[in-house]
Protein backbone atom coordinates (compact mmCIF):
# COMPACT_ATOMS: atom_id res chain seq x y z
CA UNK A 1 0.00 0.00 0.00
CA UNK A 2 0.92 3.51 -0.93
CA UNK A 3 1.75 5.48 2.07
CA UNK A 4 -0.48 9.00 1.91
CA UNK A 5 1.80 12.45 0.62
CA UNK A 6 1.60 14.76 3.36
CA UNK A 7 0.85 18.33 1.33
CA UNK A 8 3.92 20.30 1.45
CA UNK A 9 5.21 22.29 3.90
CA UNK A 10 4.38 26.44 3.90
CA UNK A 11 6.81 28.68 2.11
CA UNK A 12 5.81 31.31 4.55
CA UNK A 13 6.11 29.86 8.31
CA UNK A 14 7.00 32.48 10.90
CA UNK A 15 6.36 35.58 8.08
CA UNK A 16 4.24 38.48 8.38
CA UNK A 17 2.64 39.80 5.02
CA UNK A 18 2.03 42.89 5.40
CA UNK A 19 -1.31 43.77 3.85
CA UNK A 20 -2.65 47.34 1.60
CA UNK A 21 -5.66 48.43 3.57
CA UNK A 22 -7.51 51.22 4.68
CA UNK A 23 -10.57 49.00 5.26
CA UNK A 24 -9.93 46.54 7.38
CA UNK A 25 -9.04 43.72 5.29
CA UNK A 26 -6.50 41.87 7.08
CA UNK A 27 -8.73 40.92 9.63
CA UNK A 28 -10.68 38.65 6.54
CA UNK A 29 -7.27 37.64 5.70
CA UNK A 30 -5.57 36.27 9.19
CA UNK A 31 -7.33 33.17 9.76
CA UNK A 32 -6.38 31.16 6.58
CA UNK A 33 -3.27 32.59 6.20
CA UNK A 34 -2.36 31.33 10.13
CA UNK A 35 -4.01 28.14 8.96
CA UNK A 36 -2.51 27.44 5.32
CA UNK A 37 0.74 28.92 5.57
CA UNK A 38 1.48 29.56 8.97
CA UNK A 39 1.76 33.46 8.68
CA UNK A 40 0.95 36.32 10.39
CA UNK A 41 -0.77 39.29 8.42
CA UNK A 42 -0.26 43.22 9.53
CA UNK A 43 -1.99 46.28 8.04
CA UNK A 44 -0.44 49.20 6.77
CA UNK A 45 -0.68 52.58 8.66
CA UNK A 46 0.31 55.06 6.30
CA UNK A 47 -0.46 53.51 2.53
CA UNK A 48 -2.87 55.97 0.89
CA UNK A 49 -5.08 52.74 -1.35
CA UNK A 50 -7.37 55.93 -2.08
CA UNK A 51 -5.06 57.40 -3.92
CA UNK A 52 -5.40 54.69 -6.68
CA UNK A 53 -9.12 55.27 -6.82
CA UNK A 54 -12.39 55.10 -4.92
CA UNK A 55 -15.57 53.76 -5.50
CA UNK A 56 -17.46 56.97 -5.11
CA UNK A 57 -15.86 58.14 -8.45
CA UNK A 58 -14.55 61.12 -5.98
CA UNK A 59 -10.53 59.68 -7.16
CA UNK A 60 -10.78 58.06 -10.61
CA UNK A 61 -9.31 54.69 -10.65
CA UNK A 62 -6.01 54.46 -12.17
CA UNK A 63 -5.13 51.77 -14.45
CA UNK A 64 -6.59 48.16 -13.91
CA UNK A 65 -7.88 46.79 -10.74
CA UNK A 66 -4.73 44.29 -11.04
CA UNK A 67 -2.60 47.06 -11.56
CA UNK A 68 -4.05 49.01 -8.74
CA UNK A 69 -3.86 45.65 -6.58
CA UNK A 70 -0.12 45.12 -7.51
CA UNK A 71 0.60 48.88 -6.28
CA UNK A 72 -1.23 48.44 -3.55
CA UNK A 73 0.56 45.04 -2.50
CA UNK A 74 4.07 46.52 -3.17
CA UNK A 75 3.56 49.64 -1.34
CA UNK A 76 2.24 47.74 1.46
CA UNK A 77 5.55 45.46 1.73
CA UNK A 78 7.66 48.81 1.33
CA UNK A 79 5.93 50.33 4.00
CA UNK A 80 6.17 48.00 6.86
CA UNK A 81 9.48 46.49 5.62
CA UNK A 82 8.59 43.37 4.66
CA UNK A 83 9.40 41.08 1.68
CA UNK A 84 5.68 40.16 1.39
CA UNK A 85 2.67 42.18 0.68
CA UNK A 86 -0.99 41.85 -0.44
CA UNK A 87 -3.99 43.84 -1.26
CA UNK A 88 -7.12 43.35 -3.29
CA UNK A 89 -9.16 45.11 -5.68
CA UNK A 90 -12.99 44.87 -6.09
CA UNK A 91 -15.36 45.80 -9.54
CA UNK A 92 -18.54 45.66 -10.19
CA UNK A 93 -20.53 45.66 -13.05
CA UNK A 94 -24.16 45.51 -14.54
CA UNK A 95 -25.15 41.92 -15.59
CA UNK A 96 -27.85 40.18 -17.61
CA UNK A 97 -27.53 43.24 -20.12
CA UNK A 98 -27.81 45.66 -17.42
CA UNK A 99 -31.10 44.52 -15.61
CA UNK A 100 -31.13 42.14 -12.14
CA UNK A 101 -27.89 41.35 -10.22
CA UNK A 102 -24.61 42.71 -10.56
CA UNK A 103 -20.86 40.98 -10.67
CA UNK A 104 -18.80 41.57 -8.24
CA UNK A 105 -15.14 40.14 -9.07
CA UNK A 106 -12.17 40.38 -6.29
CA UNK A 107 -8.58 40.53 -7.22
CA UNK A 108 -5.84 39.46 -4.70
CA UNK A 109 -2.64 39.90 -5.57
CA UNK A 110 -0.02 38.72 -3.71
CA UNK A 111 3.82 40.07 -4.34
CA UNK A 112 7.20 38.59 -3.04
CA UNK A 113 9.89 40.67 -3.18
CA UNK A 114 12.54 38.31 -2.58
CA UNK A 115 11.53 35.53 -5.11
CA UNK A 116 10.38 37.94 -7.69
CA UNK A 117 7.29 37.04 -7.93
CA UNK A 118 3.42 37.89 -8.23
CA UNK A 119 0.27 35.84 -8.07
CA UNK A 120 -2.59 37.16 -8.54
CA UNK A 121 -6.21 35.57 -7.96
CA UNK A 122 -9.51 36.13 -7.94
CA UNK A 123 -13.36 35.39 -7.81
CA UNK A 124 -16.73 36.24 -9.53
CA UNK A 125 -20.28 36.05 -8.43
CA UNK A 126 -23.43 37.33 -9.16
CA UNK A 127 -24.14 40.08 -5.99
CA UNK A 128 -27.24 42.46 -5.41
CA UNK A 129 -26.22 46.19 -5.18
CA UNK A 130 -28.66 48.63 -4.71
CA UNK A 131 -28.89 51.18 -7.26
CA UNK A 132 -28.01 55.42 -6.52
CA UNK A 133 -31.51 57.15 -5.71
CA UNK A 134 -32.66 60.59 -4.66
CA UNK A 135 -34.98 60.77 -2.30
CA UNK A 136 -36.70 63.95 -0.93
CA UNK A 137 -38.15 62.68 2.27
CA UNK A 138 -37.93 60.22 5.36
CA UNK A 139 -40.29 57.64 4.18
CA UNK A 140 -38.16 57.00 0.54
CA UNK A 141 -35.34 57.27 2.60
CA UNK A 142 -36.48 54.35 4.58
CA UNK A 143 -37.59 52.19 1.80
CA UNK A 144 -34.42 52.61 -0.41
CA UNK A 145 -32.43 51.76 2.80
CA UNK A 146 -34.41 49.01 3.62
CA UNK A 147 -33.78 47.28 0.11
CA UNK A 148 -29.87 48.63 0.21
CA UNK A 149 -29.42 46.28 3.63
CA UNK A 150 -29.22 49.02 5.88
CA UNK A 151 -27.70 49.81 8.88
CA UNK A 152 -25.37 46.46 8.12
CA UNK A 153 -24.68 47.70 5.23
CA UNK A 154 -23.55 51.34 4.97
CA UNK A 155 -24.73 54.36 2.23
CA UNK A 156 -23.26 56.92 0.84
CA UNK A 157 -25.14 60.37 1.11
CA UNK A 158 -24.34 63.19 -1.70
CA UNK A 159 -26.03 66.90 -1.37
CA UNK A 160 -24.97 69.64 -3.25
CA UNK A 161 -22.94 70.99 -0.47
CA UNK A 162 -20.63 67.20 -0.35
CA UNK A 163 -20.97 63.83 0.13
CA UNK A 164 -20.41 61.77 3.24
CA UNK A 165 -19.46 58.10 3.65
CA UNK A 166 -20.00 55.38 5.89
CA UNK A 167 -23.53 56.36 7.02
CA UNK A 168 -25.11 53.62 9.41
CA UNK A 169 -27.31 55.75 11.71
CA UNK A 170 -30.62 56.90 9.59
CA UNK A 171 -30.47 60.29 11.68
CA UNK A 172 -27.86 61.64 9.44
CA UNK A 173 -29.67 61.47 6.77
CA UNK A 174 -33.14 62.21 8.14
CA UNK A 175 -31.28 66.10 8.62
CA UNK A 176 -29.70 66.09 5.54
CA UNK A 177 -33.07 66.11 4.28
CA UNK A 178 -33.94 69.03 6.08
CA UNK A 179 -31.86 70.96 3.69
CA UNK A 180 -33.07 69.39 0.41
CA UNK A 181 -32.67 66.48 -1.84
CA UNK A 182 -30.13 63.38 -0.70
CA UNK A 183 -28.77 61.03 -3.42
CA UNK A 184 -28.20 57.54 -1.83
CA UNK A 185 -25.75 54.71 -1.89
CA UNK A 186 -24.26 51.94 -1.07
CA UNK A 187 -20.78 51.87 -0.09
CA UNK A 188 -19.03 49.32 -1.63
CA UNK A 189 -15.56 49.80 0.71
CA UNK A 190 -14.71 46.12 2.73
CA UNK A 191 -15.57 47.58 5.99
CA UNK A 192 -18.72 48.56 5.09
CA UNK A 193 -19.91 46.19 3.28
CA UNK A 194 -20.65 43.09 5.05
CA UNK A 195 -21.27 40.77 1.48
CA UNK A 196 -17.80 42.04 0.60
CA UNK A 197 -16.31 41.00 3.34
CA UNK A 198 -17.54 37.58 3.44
CA UNK A 199 -16.53 36.94 -0.45
CA UNK A 200 -12.97 38.42 1.29
CA UNK A 201 -13.10 35.66 3.82
CA UNK A 202 -13.75 32.58 0.58
CA UNK A 203 -10.80 34.37 -1.03
CA UNK A 204 -8.47 34.76 1.49
CA UNK A 205 -8.44 30.46 1.69
CA UNK A 206 -8.11 30.06 -2.07
CA UNK A 207 -5.28 32.24 -2.35
CA UNK A 208 -3.56 30.91 1.15
CA UNK A 209 -4.25 27.47 -0.28
CA UNK A 210 -2.80 28.34 -3.62
CA UNK A 211 0.18 30.15 -2.11
CA UNK A 212 0.97 26.65 -0.62
CA UNK A 213 1.21 24.69 -3.92
CA UNK A 214 4.83 24.18 -4.71
CA UNK A 215 5.56 24.57 -8.73
CA UNK A 216 6.71 21.10 -9.84
CA UNK A 217 8.78 22.43 -12.03
CA UNK A 218 11.22 24.90 -9.69
CA UNK A 219 9.64 24.46 -6.23
CA UNK A 220 8.24 27.93 -6.45
CA UNK A 221 5.52 28.59 -3.87
CA UNK A 222 1.73 29.82 -5.77
CA UNK A 223 1.40 27.34 -8.56
CA UNK A 224 -2.49 27.93 -9.71
CA UNK A 225 -4.79 28.95 -12.10
CA UNK A 226 -3.39 30.91 -15.20
CA UNK A 227 -5.41 30.00 -18.22
CA UNK A 228 -8.39 28.08 -20.18
CA UNK A 229 -8.50 26.22 -23.03
CA UNK A 230 -12.03 26.91 -24.94
CA UNK A 231 -13.24 24.11 -27.76
CA UNK A 232 -15.79 21.95 -25.61
CA UNK A 233 -17.80 20.30 -28.04
CA UNK A 234 -21.05 20.61 -28.74
CA UNK A 235 -23.14 17.77 -27.59
CA UNK A 236 -25.55 18.05 -30.36
CA UNK A 237 -23.54 18.57 -33.28
CA UNK A 238 -19.98 18.41 -32.50
CA UNK A 239 -19.27 21.87 -32.98
CA UNK A 240 -16.13 23.64 -30.98
CA UNK A 241 -17.66 25.95 -28.73
CA UNK A 242 -16.86 29.48 -26.50
CA UNK A 243 -17.04 26.75 -23.29
CA UNK A 244 -14.09 25.68 -21.15
CA UNK A 245 -12.73 22.30 -22.01
CA UNK A 246 -8.98 22.58 -19.94
CA UNK A 247 -8.16 24.43 -16.94
CA UNK A 248 -4.22 25.39 -17.06
CA UNK A 249 -2.03 25.82 -13.88
CA UNK A 250 1.19 27.44 -14.09
CA UNK A 251 4.33 29.05 -11.87
CA UNK A 252 4.68 32.66 -11.13
CA UNK A 253 8.60 32.07 -11.59
CA UNK A 254 9.00 29.54 -14.27
CA UNK A 255 7.34 28.38 -17.26
CA UNK A 256 6.17 25.23 -16.06
CA UNK A 257 2.29 24.31 -16.76
CA UNK A 258 -0.50 21.50 -16.43
CA UNK A 259 -3.08 20.68 -17.95
CA UNK A 260 -6.46 19.64 -15.74
CA UNK A 261 -9.25 18.60 -18.24
CA UNK A 262 -12.68 19.61 -16.80
CA UNK A 263 -15.07 17.13 -16.34
CA UNK A 264 -17.40 18.05 -18.81
CA UNK A 265 -17.07 16.52 -21.99
CA UNK A 266 -19.99 18.14 -23.85
CA UNK A 267 -21.12 21.31 -24.29
CA UNK A 268 -24.95 22.38 -24.23
CA UNK A 269 -26.27 22.66 -27.85
CA UNK A 270 -27.60 26.01 -25.80
CA UNK A 271 -24.24 27.53 -26.00
CA UNK A 272 -22.98 26.38 -29.65
CA UNK A 273 -23.42 28.71 -32.54
CA UNK A 274 -23.80 26.71 -35.09
CA UNK A 275 -27.18 24.91 -33.16
CA UNK A 276 -28.44 28.67 -32.51
CA UNK A 277 -27.61 30.87 -35.23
Amino acid sequence: MRAATSPPASAYAGETIAVGTRHGKADAFAPAFSRWLVAGVMPTTQLDTDSLGTFTRDVPRAGTPEQAATAKARGAALELGTSTGLATEASYAPALGGFGPMVHEELAVFVDLERGIRVRHGIRQYTHVAPARTVRTESEARRYLARAGFPHQAVVARTDTGMQKGIQDAAIIDALLLRGPVELEPDLRAHMNPTRRRVLRRLSWLLAARMRQLCPGCGCPGFGPVGVVRGLRCGACGNATSQVRIDVDGCPACDEQRERRRPQREADPATCDRCNP
